[in-house]
């Protein structure tokens, strides 16, 4: 294929020439357009001004690349914030979001960078993975630049796209099969359910997680496969992998066919606490007042015989303490007089 060709533009079937391919020649010959890829499973689209990436747009069925999505997922930015800011604000684009967003203090120019550049790489992830589909570039002297996202050298995205794509892989297979199910290991009980996000994870695990890691913790809600907790997070498949190899390393998510976790539950109100005790009172003086009544019962049956029994012999006892008792007032009682008298 030759500059002629490049020039005019490309147009063919991803089967019949490789996507890598064709980002060599365009980075080889420093050429300016716009590279689309597009197939059942989405599109995307890259700019390139001679040579160099300089912004990306991608619309895929799950939106897994979508940046507001991202930005809530990873509690950046808050849901009530997104809808106030569209309210407020004619947001038609991306780009607009971002430099409101720095406007306003509720992130950094390097935060939205880093998130952009990870947007890039999945989104290379995703389609170097496509067996079908066609792609076409379009040269144009004239491209959009993105305003957070520093042009990046086509060649290393795509060689760090494919050394992802090949460790992700590895990863996959220690963590087949891939349609078991995970759940957190601290659950909570049908019946008295707490407000997870809103109280525990909030204000407890939130803070032992990093923006990713949390992301991707909260999808295990018992009902997800990790393949589509892989396919759906928002911090991409390769990163997510990853986290989930350490969730499982340090225990903090288990097989839900296993049965194991710890079952968290509210202790029980006062008003519980006091039922539950009446209740115990009242069998245990009921199972005292059979107890008693059957002792009197055997016991007079038994008294013809004179054989002693419990009952006869505690009252026997009792009668004995008395008359000592009694006995030894008697004593005090002569021993004060004797004293009186001399």
């Amino acid at each position: 294929m030759n500059s002629g060709q490049t020039t005019k533009g490309l147009n063919a079937n991803l089967e019949n020439f490789e996507l890598t391919d064709v980002m060599q020649l365009i980075t080889q010959q420093m050429k300016s357009g716009f590279l689309t890829v597009k197939s059942d499973d989405g599109i995307c689209s890259w700019s390139f001004n001679e040579g160099s990436l300089v912004d990306f747009d991608c619309e895929f069925p799950n939106q897994v690349l979508d940046l507001e999505k991202i930005l809530q997922q990873s509690n950046i930015l808050g849901d009530q914030q997104l809808i106030l800011l569209h309210e407020n604000h004619n947001l038609v684009s991306d780009h607009e979001l971002e430099k409101l967003m720095v406007s306003k203090n509720i992130s950094t120019r390097e935060e939205l960078e880093k998130i952009n550049l990870r947007r890039l790489i999945e989104s290379f992830i995703i389609i170097l993975q496509w067996t079908k589909g066609r792609y076409k570039f379009i040269p144009s002297g004239k491209v959009n630049y993105h305003p957070y996202l520093n042009p990046q050298d086509a060649n290393f995205i795509v060689m760090e796209a494919l050394r992802q794509i090949d460790e992700m892989t590895d990863m996959k297979k220690r963590l087949r099969p891939l349609d078991r199910v995970f759940e957190t290991s601290l659950t909570l009980s049908d019946d008295e359910a707490l407000e997870v996000n809103d109280v525990l994870l909030q204000e407890g695990l939130k803070d032992q997680f990093d923006h990713g890691e949390f992301a991707v913790y909260k999808l295990f809600d018992g009902k997800r496969s990790l393949q589509e907790i892989i396919e759906t997070s928002v911090t991409g498949q390769f990163h997510t992998c990853r986290t989930i190899s350490t969730f499982i390393n340090r225990n903090i998510i288990t097989s839900k066919t296993t049965g194991s976790g710890y079952q968290f539950r509210r202790s029980p109100t006062p008003s519980r606490i006091r039922n539950l005790n009446g209740m115990a009172l009242l069998i245990l003086s009921s199972a005292l007042l059979i107890s008693t009544f059957l002792t009197i019962k055997v016991g007079s049956g038994l008294a013809n015989r004179n054989q002693p029994t419990l009952f006869s012999a505690i009252i026997d006892n009792l009668k004995a303490d008395q008359e000592k008792i009694q006995k030894q007032a008697r004593t005090l009682l002569r021993n004060n007089n004797l004293n009186q008298l001399k």
